[in-house]
């Protein structure tokens, strides 16, 4: 199990300190489950950090942020959720297996013009001249999980990428053409993802 390609981290206002994010939910209000400089993982209050705003650090600056006891126990941590998600997936298999041997399907048959109503995705969802719900900036192209979940399908979202222009989708947009990230380790179980740079399928997206 390798280390991610790169983390979401918050500044301690007191101390200086780097917390590696693992989890935006910390389990209350205002909380985020964090690694702090020891190696524990911990619920902490967002208050402590300078901001809201999470830096984002690649894998080649970990050993100048953390501390090797945040290293060690982030590929840990890393360990613990592929194994999660081994689990899950071997259990999703066996299901389908049973469903496929009995001649049932556990798809459900979607109603004419219920789309919207069950959150199925609109294939005719467009952001193309559309004011963004959530926008935030980067000097490179990067997705954040806790500023996408909460967005409604047809809401969309702005990235402005620092000399390169700005990258605009819906969600729906973002489920359907990038649906690599959602499925990453990195996007899965830190909640981020970036790219050094950028991709091709991010142009058609590129208004400006």
């Amino acid at each position: 199990m390798t280390l991610p390609n790169s983390v979401e981290a918050l500044i301690n206002e007191r101390t200086g300190k780097y917390f590696i994010v693992i989890d935006w939910d910390g389990g209350e209000e205002g909380k985020v489950k964090v690694i702090n400089p020891i190696g524990d993982i911990l619920d902490v209050p967002t208050v402590i950090f300078k901001a809201d705003e999470p830096k984002s650090v690649v894998q080649s600056e970990f050993a100048s942020k953390f501390s090797p006891e945040q290293i060690t126990r982030l590929e840990r941590w890393e360990q613990e959720r592929f194994a999660i998600d081994e689990k899950k997936r071997l259990e999703r298999a066996a299901r389908t297996s049973q469903s496929s041997s009995s001649g049932k399907t556990s798809m459900p048959r979607a109603r004419a013009g219920s789309s919207r109503r069950d959150g199925i995705i609109d294939k005719s969802t467009s952001s193309a001249g559309r004011r963004p719900t959530v926008q935030w900036s980067s000097d490179k192209l990067v997705f954040y999980r806790h500023k996408i979940e909460g967005l409604k399908p047809n809401d969309v979202f702005a990235i402005v990428v620092e000399g390169q222009g700005t990258v605009q989708m819906s969600k729906a947009e973002f489920q359907r053409k990038f649906n690599n990230i959602i499925m990453s380790p990195e996007y899965r179980g830190h909640g981020i993802y970036s790219y050094e740079t950028m991709p091709e399928e991010a142009l058609p997206f590129l208004v400006k």
